[in-house]
């Protein structure tokens, strides 16, 4: 390989005879209880590894190893995502290739916004939503979480709250197949068969013949 490898990626020759990149943590920091599972990245160099080594899902992984180091050695981290939590699944779902192909530039924002929506609603128990464990997200859980977005502080928003649970269910099905172990095996999704709330759509106007003459 003449092109740059990011730190913890190595690239093995495949059978198709593409390169496969690989993420992979040393030994010695697995015996330190580091948890990152080791991920193939594809064959795709800039997927991989951004267009000059310093970008793709490699970037994504290591720094959520940087993360794990300064917490390890007591270091201050800011907005530190625990690994298995719902603030970490939306992070991986931001730097799945689904979401980069299948999300335009254009609707992110959209996107951020709703996944904030999620993660800052307060608990209980006063902590965030983004702060629990995938696991402790059940179909009850679910339903709740959606009752409170549709609720909203400044009177109901249904359709926010069906954007949250499209939102949520795909974040799962994409991060579950990359990382199944963080998930409930009896519960695969917890946002498949959430019942939304029934809304009364707007009635538009119909045009008229001349609104159809006048636009024409």
């Amino acid at each position: 390989m003449t092109l740059r490898l990011p730190r913890y990626i190595i690239s093995k020759p495949l059978a198709s005879g593409a390169t496969g990149f690989y993420f992979t943590v040393p030994t010695r920091y697995r015996k330190m209880g580091c948890d990152i599972p080791n991920e193939p990245l594809g064959t795709d160099y800039t997927i991989a590894c951004g267009a000059d080594g310093n970008g793709g899902r490699a970037a994504a992984l290591n720094g959520l190893f940087d993360e794990w180091w300064k917490a390890k050695n007591g270091e201050p981290v800011e907005s530190i995502a625990r690994h298995g939590t719902v603030d970490w699944l939306f992070r991986e779902y931001k730097a799945s290739k689904r979401y980069h192909e299948r999300v335009s530039e254009r609707t992110r924002p959209d996107y951020e916004q709703l996944m904030q929506l999620v993660v800052n609603l307060p608990t209980k128990r006063g902590d965030r939503v983004g702060q629990r464990l995938i696991k402790s997200i059940t179909p009850l859980a679910a339903d709740k979480i959606y009752e409170q977005i549709c609720a909203g502080p400044k009177g109901p928003r249904p359709r926010q709250g069906e954007k949250v649970v499209a939102l949520c269910r795909a974040a799962w099905r994409v991060v579950h197949r990359l990382h199944p172990g963080c998930f409930d095996r009896d519960v695969p999704n917890p946002w498949d068969g959430v019942t939304k709330q029934r809304r009364t759509m707007k009635t538009k106007p119909a045009a008229t013949r001349e609104d159809v003459y006048r636009f024409a």
